[in-house]
């Protein structure tokens, strides 16, 4: 099957942080979840996620505003706005896992038994 144009604007945004579609992305990548699967946890059908991809990710910088996107992306594609904003929050501690080191404040980094060479 052939791309359209949309859904190679929406891959591409994927890989943008400034869209939801990158944090759609690292949700399913964590989960490992194809296209349906990522739409069946979100209550909608495949093609929608072409168009969530688009949007701009919700405000992190302070709950309500957060709250106010992700209430509008979930009205405007009649999403359930828990299940979104679940998705939502989980990539975007994934992100900030991932990209924290043992410098950053407020990170502790676990334990680990040495190898011992035999």
């Amino acid at each position: 099957m052939t791309e359209t144009p949309l859904e190679r604007l929406a891959k591409r945004a994927s890989t943008d942080p400034f869209f939801l579609g990158f944090r759609l992305a690292e949700f399913a990548d964590v989960e490992q979840f194809d296209d349906a699967a990522l739409a069946a946890r979100l209550d909608c059908d495949v093609n929608t996620l072409t168009h969530l991809r688009l949007c701009r990710a919700p405000r992190v910088d302070d709950p309500t505003a957060f709250r106010e996107d992700v209430m509008c992306i979930a009205h405007k594609f009649g999403l359930d706005a828990h299940k979104l904003a679940a998705v939502a929050k989980r990539a975007l501690a994934t992100i900030q896992r991932e990209t924290a080191s043992a410098d950053t404040p407020g990170v502790m980094l676990a334990a680990r038994d040495q190898d011992k060479a035999s």
